[in-house]
């Protein structure tokens, strides 16, 4: 392991730290706001890495969430204690007939099919939609139920020490069938979908490509990599034994902007990102994620306001070096590091080989074969 990986593990503890001092300060100035508001004028649910990977979680939040209580003068009180979007959707569904969240932040393509399959939100048209990527609409939910703030590709990023072109010539040009050679199976780390949506998306990477492209079972691909893949419960987890020496795992299921992160960071792009060209080309599935009103938010015109304020250039522009996503503005600004980051627009994406309703009607069993085979 290079001591700038050493740092770079170290750096994103501190990261987490200053993380945990936001909480600390979020919740401090809403218990400050309690002498003035019996509870609070707005509920937000989000998973517990928003926006918190930048140079200053506690400035970056205050930027978006203590500036809109200025604005309105009102206290949020945000709940992020879910270490992945799915689990922050199903709490979200059991309370449904009796909501606590205004605002759910962070429910992406795959997951849209959960929460309109139980009415979990309520249409609403933001007033600055124009300014949205109109396909990324299209893609998520053209009804409006949750309009997308971010999106990116989910890839295969890998520690250029130990996996480079001279070690490993195909690094660039893999396919699934490459990816069960013990070169890369013995060294990668992928996340569990039934708990993690950047795993959730990478199976239905796979799928599409075996039942799409190769005109395979997808299961196969799972029964001959079980055993030596290493199987995280999430990202985070998938991260620390990305960074750990001991666990001797250097590829792992991530995003196609780590390279600009280690950039921005680091000013070095040892940490890089590739992707599979099962179809010739280079190829990957695109997360999008979504922000929406909650059915009989008790918070309702509250909750409006928040969703426009959120997809301004304002607070889109803090998404990139923050969320390490592409912004779903399209006047929203990239950052120079950005120039590292694999453009989903320049790749071919597999989501169009899924539709919307194979998705739909697929979905849980896809999810009970793969646990079967994983746990077998």
């Amino acid at each position: 392991m290079s001591d700038e990986f050493r740092r770079a593990r170290d750096s994103r503890k501190i990261i987490a730290g200053v993380l945990i001092i936001a909480i600390i300060a979020i919740g401090a100035f809403q218990v400050i706001n309690m002498t003035s508001h019996k509870e609070p004028d707005l509920v937000i649910y989000t998973y517990d890495s928003l926006l918190a990977w930048g140079k200053d979680a506690n400035k970056t939040y205050d930027q978006v969430f203590g500036n809109f209580e200025r604005m309105y003068n009102v206290k949020i009180e945000i709940r992020k204690a879910f270490s992945d979007a799915r689990e922050m959707m199903l709490t979200a569904i059991q309370e449904k007939d009796n909501p606590t969240a205004d605002v759910i932040i962070g429910v992406d393509n795959i997951l849209i099919h959960e929460a309109l399959a139980n009415d979990l939100f309520e249409p609403y048209t933001p007033q600055n939609i124009s300014q949205i990527r109109p396909d990324l609409i299209s893609e998520l939910d053209p009804e409006h139920h949750v309009t997308p703030f971010d999106y990116g590709l989910i890839a295969l990023v890998y520690d250029m020490t130990h996996l480079n072109s001279t070690t490993t010539p195909n690094i660039n040009n893999l396919t699934f069938e490459d990816l069960l050679n013990d070169t890369f199976a013995n060294t990668l780390i992928v996340e569990n979908p039934t708990l993690s949506s950047p795993g959730l998306s990478f199976l239905l990477s796979q799928i599409a490509v075996y039942e799409k492209i190769l005109h395979k079972d997808w299961k196969t691909w799972w029964q001959a990599i079980k055993g030596k893949v290493r199987v995280a419960s999430g990202w985070s987890e998938a991260y620390d034994l990305f960074f750990t020496p001991e666990a001797n795992r250097h590829m792992v299921v991530s995003y196609g902007t780590d390279a600009a992160y280690s950039m921005y960071f680091y000013n070095s792009t040892t940490t890089n990102a590739t992707l599979t060209r099962d179809n010739g080309q280079p190829c990957g599935w695109m997360q999008i994620e979504g922000i929406g009103l909650v059915k009989n938010a008790k918070h309702a015109e509250l909750a409006k306001k928040f969703i426009d304020y959120f997809l301004s250039v304002q607070v889109q522009e803090l998404i990139p070096t923050n969320n390490w996503m592409y912004p779903a503005n399209t006047h929203a600004k990239l950052p120079e590091c950005y120039d590292y980051a694999i453009d989903p627009y320049n790749v071919y994406q597999l989501n169009q080989l899924l539709s919307y309703n194979e998705i739909e009607t697929n979905l849980s069993t896809w999810l009970e074969d793969w646990q079967t085979i994983m746990s077998s």
